[in-house]
């Protein structure tokens, strides 16, 4: 009897955690997940934009003796925005809103260099690295003026990371590709 007993107690106490490996999802390789997942063009676009970003930040930051810390861009679903930001390291005499506007020139002119001149400049650029060759008739007629509309350059100076908390003064310039200097919204922390 004492057997029986003992046996339905460990029976019932292995019950549920027998049940929860059961049902248990099978595990998915990331390689496996990755391989079958779609690249859209969003995807492929902000990939291209972070690459001329990297660039286009470096050269700026060699123009005007800055030391880059960081760049990237990103997808912001929440507002539907792109940003493209890049941070760089000034030293606190350096960290100025008229600095700020300068770098942010420089970023944005060294991401559409090359192309038309003018007004839409910005426009034909992003329409260039978030487009494809293929013109089919469900394209937007003016998919680059919407995206210069939707990628957002952000600028930030600021210390080095180790002595930000002791210094902790930033600068940060956001607007579009082609905002001029009036257009650049400005923000300053510490």
């Amino acid at each position: 009897m004492r057997a029986l007993l003992l046996a339905l107690l460990v029976g019932v106490a292995a019950g549920p955690a027998a049940a929860q490996d059961h049902r248990a999802a099978p595990r998915v390789d990331a390689l496996d997940w990755l391989a079958g997942e779609p690249m859209t063009l969003l995807d492929w676009g902000i990939a291209r934009l972070r690459g001329d970003l990297d660039y286009a930040a470096a050269e700026a930051a060699q123009g005007g003796r800055s030391t880059l810390a960081r760049s990237g861009a990103f997808y912001r679903p929440q507002d539907r925005r792109i940003v493209a930001y890049a941070n760089f390291v000034e030293p606190a005499a350096n960290r100025t809103e008229a600095v700020c506007v300068e770098l942010f020139g420089r970023v944005a002119g060294a991401l559409v260099h090359g192309a038309p001149q003018g007004s839409g400049g910005a426009s034909w650029y992003l329409e260039s690295v978030f487009g494809h060759e293929a013109r089919g008739a469900n394209r937007p007629p003016e998919l680059g003026e919407q995206m210069a509309d939707r990628v957002a350059l952000q600028v930030t100076l600021g210390a080095r990371a180790p002595d930000a908390f002791e210094d902790p003064r930033r600068v940060t310039c956001t607007g579009r590709l082609d905002s001029p200097p009036a257009g650049i919204a400005l923000r300053v922390e510490g």
